[in-house]
């Protein structure tokens, strides 16, 4: 090699920045059958109806097949069905049969290994009673380049009917037409697919970084024991 191709080479090394290697790894993608959505449908209890409590939940595949649908059987008094907003009346829910507890076991054998996709699912999972790792949700209303800023500078969420609207092109939560848990739930994931080399990017680089933290800290957790503990230190 000669001196010209050697400085180029050399060159060549000292641009290549830590960062640009990491964009320039290629992006791991789930497995599109690792895929779901869910979306619930909420009645009103307890005093105005103000407390909401879970009356019908609505899982998809990545391809939009579903793969549960079931009105939840309530027990407490509905004091506001929210037919306009939900789509269920008192006659939907006197016919219910499946418990919360019912559902739960079954949406969480649905998640196990899986990926949730979903908008605002912290409401969903916390009605529902069921936790899920953070790496294995995307959720619509917080994937930052979804949200819009405040006047105060903060990110906040923006609704799902826009989303659809403005992304899809697709008219969903029409006004005076009641929500269709199944459409809200196909929005998410078509959402999510229009943006999935981009968020699995930033899903990987956080796991990275925190894996990497969580290794600075062992390492350095074992060098204070080392330096505090006489059973660890090397006889000379």
């Amino acid at each position: 090699m000669n001196n010209n191709s050697k400085k180029n080479q050399n060159q060549k090394t000292k641009n290549r920045s830590p960062g640009r290697y990491q964009q320039n790894i290629r992006t791991y993608l789930p497995r599109n059958e690792l895929f779901l959505a869910l979306d619930c449908e909420m009645v009103g209890i307890g005093p105005g109806g103000q407390k909401s409590s879970v009356a019908c939940v609505t899982v998809i595949d990545w391809h939009g097949g579903l793969l549960f649908q079931s009105l939840i059987k309530q027990t407490e008094k509905v004091t506001d069905y929210r037919t306009h907003i939900s789509g269920i009346t008192e006659k939907d829910l006197r016919n219910a049969t499946m418990t919360l507890n019912e559902c739960r076991a079954i949406i969480s054998q649905l998640l196990h290994n899986r990926i949730l996709v979903g908008h605002a699912l912290q409401n969903d999972l916390s009605l529902l009673q069921i936790t899920h790792p953070w790496w294995m949700i995307r959720d619509t209303a917080s994937y930052a380049p979804f949200m819009k800023y405040r006047h105060d500078g903060y990110l906040w969420p923006r609704k799902l009917k826009h989303l659809a609207g403005e992304r899809l092109r697709r008219d969903i939560q029409i006004a005076g037409r009641p929500h269709s848990a199944y459409e809200d739930a196909l929005a998410s994931i078509d959402l999510y697919k229009l943006v999935r080399v981009q968020w699995e990017e930033i899903i990987q680089s956080n796991m990275h970084r925190i894996n990497s933290l969580h290794y600075i800290r062992l390492a350095h957790q074992r060098q204070l024991n080392f330096k505090i503990n006489p059973t660890m230190q090397v006889v000379q």
